[in-house]
């Protein structure tokens, strides 16, 4: 014999809801919302940045070595 929804949801306590109305808005989704578009954006300006940054710091440090070394050419 199958068992029947009444006895699948025996156990399960009765929730509360609201009547099947529609949700008001909150004030979040009253905010401008962030699409995909500008999530993606954001980390890929925020990844450049960090690159060169990275990449700044590798420069001076090699500058730097190369004074060290007596050698202000950039060959």
């Amino acid at each position: 014999m199958k068992p029947t929804l009444d006895d699948i949801l025996n156990g399960v306590p009765e929730q509360g809801g609201n009547g099947g109305k529609p949700l008001s808005p909150t004030k979040k989704a009253d905010a401008r919302s962030e699409t995909q578009l500008d999530k993606i954006s954001a980390s890929a300006k925020r990844l450049l940045t960090e690159e060169a940054e990275q990449r700044a710091d590798k420069i001076a440090r090699l500058s730097a070595a190369r004074r060290a070394l007596g050698r202000d050419d950039n060959t």
